[in-house]
């Protein structure tokens, strides 16, 4: 994700958890603090760890991380240790909802969000996602495509037809808008879509 610009505003006060198991404390305190490969290292482990209290304390990092890039890959994490328990499905919301949050942290969240097993967490997805294919953020817009596409929402086929017959931008790094709303439509009725080139790469031979 690429990185937007500092965050000013304070991040809402997390709710209090009790201490981590200290073989779990030992990986989360260099994924919150430590440099980028000591972060990566507890990532690897953390991803084998596919229990709630392993995701509760990540999705906890989420919320409570000062460094922007350990709440990015807290976020990335969830998306594979966790299966939609509400608690953390709530972090990654709130995450993405959050407007002084950075854009990679935002963009990640929205990425990694799971069907929840509450049905009133559902309903919350689903409108937030359908709501930010409005957004000014380029950002928000792909990733709420992808999102809707990956989790087979077929109520958001209109407004994302609007959004590949409208929207113009691409997305830094990766490809058009247009193109993220055509694939999700794609993956909700179940056909095959182009295999995508980022943007900057059309037209350059390896």
């Amino acid at each position: 994700m690429k990185p937007s610009t500092k965050r000013t505003a304070r991040r809402p006060r997390a709710p209090d958890f009790q201490a981590p198991p200290p073989e779990l404390a030992l990986l989360l305190g260099p994924l919150e603090t430590g440099d980028e490969a000591a972060r990566h290292q507890a990532a690897m482990v953390l991803l084998q760890r596919k229990d709630p209290v392993t995701a509760s304390h990540v999705a906890r990092l989420l919320r409570t991380a000062a460094d922007p890039k350990a709440r990015e890959v807290c976020a990335w994490l969830l998306c594979s240790i966790d299966k939609g328990s509400p608690p953390v499905i709530e972090a990654l919301l709130e995450a993405a909802e959050d407007p002084y949050e950075h854009m990679s942290v935002r963009g990640q969240s929205l990425e990694a969000l799971r069907p929840s097993t509450s049905s009133g967490l559902n309903r919350r997805i689903f409108q937030t996602l359908i709501g930010l294919l409005e957004h000014p953020a380029v950002e928000l817009r792909f990733w709420s495509c992808f999102a809707l596409g990956a989790l087979k929402h077929r109520p958001a086929i209109p407004a994302l037809r609007k959004v590949a017959e409208e929207d113009e931008r691409v997305n830094p790094g990766w490809w058009y808008v247009a193109e993220e709303a055509l694939d999700a439509i794609d993956h909700i009725e179940s056909r095959e879509s182009p295999d995508r080139i980022p943007v900057m790469r059309r037209g350059k031979q390896d």
